[in-house]
């Protein structure tokens, strides 16, 4: 049973005071804390009255948002062998993130498409935060009450993006690597904070054809879920929808000396958030 008739038969049954009408995902987030409590009602309700809900194997799953107002991704926030270290980093640093459009979304079992003339496409599962509360320069201490949930990320990169002579400044070039159509599959689904005991000790898996490339454990995180936040937020008000992602452990191809190749499929998972699986396409070409 989709959201908005259930409600209905919740309203009907006279259990709820309160009227729920939601056109989307982010109209949910808006008011979560109060929206979240009503759904929880209706779960009950609906396992009480033995209504039974669609089958999930009869749905085309999407991304949780589609279209999150702003996206940001940690860069480098796990150890690298012989580089950082939360022990090693410098008083006052401050985590390193960059955007990506949300037109980058795509969803959990959705095709990843390769930009036309590159071959090093990379993959990085990451644990991702979905923001509930409007907030604006949190403390590290109270971050986590402004997120809804958390969900699988993969952050899809183009390793080779940058060839000599192309740019004339130094420096990395985030937006050719990271911001393409389908770079950032996300879900299948959000699972509540209340339902998440500790996102410090999740563990992250990539598959990639079956084998497994990265198994790491946010508990090894540089900068805590935490510190982010608050990184961010003291920058850019954050908005319910906004995604935070922070960052992937070890064994991406970079660091494995290989990339994805058309038709591969890669599988990315965080520990109780469910998995995604995603295979690698050519573009189809324009007419």
């Amino acid at each position: 049973m989709a959201l908005n008739p259930a409600l209905e038969r919740f309203g009907a049954s006279g259990r709820t005071r309160r009227r729920l009408a939601v056109a989307s995902m982010l109209d949910l987030l808006a008011d979560w804390e109060a929206n979240f409590d009503l759904l929880q009602e209706l779960a009950a309700f609906l396992g009480g009255a033995g209504i039974a809900g669609v089958p999930l194997a009869s749905l085309a799953i999407h991304a949780p948002v589609p279209r999150p107002p702003k996206m940001l991704f940690a860069a480098i926030n796990y150890p690298r062998p012989g580089r950082e270290t939360r022990d090693g980093i410098a008083p006052g640093a401050r985590p390193n993130m960059f955007e990506k459009t949300s037109s980058c979304v795509t969803g959990p079992y959705d095709d990843v498409v390769r930009p036309e003339g590159y071959d090093k496409i990379d993959w990085e599962v990451e644990l991702a935060l979905v923001i509930g509360t409007k907030v604006k320069a949190v403390t590290p201490e109270r971050a986590l009450d402004c997120v809804a949930g958390f969900l699988t990320a993969n952050d899809v990169t183009v390793r080779e993006f940058r060839a000599p002579g192309e740019l004339t400044v130094p420096g990395p070039d985030w937006f050719g690597s990271k911001c393409h159509d389908t770079f950032a599959p996300l879900g299948p689904y959000i699972v509540p904070r209340a339902f998440v005991p500790d996102c410090h000790a999740l563990r992250l898996t990539m598959k990639v054809n079956g084998e497994t490339r990265q198994d790491g454990n946010t508990s090894q995180m540089i900068f805590s879920p935490e510190e982010q936040v608050a990184h961010v937020s003291r920058q850019l008000a954050l908005e319910p929808g906004d995604i935070i992602s922070t960052g992937t452990p070890n064994g991406i191809g970079m660091q494995l000396g290989f990339y994805l190749k058309v038709g591969d499929v890669m599988e990315a998972e965080v520990e109780g958030l469910g998995a995604q699986r995603n295979r690698l396409v050519d573009a189809t070409p324009s007419r």
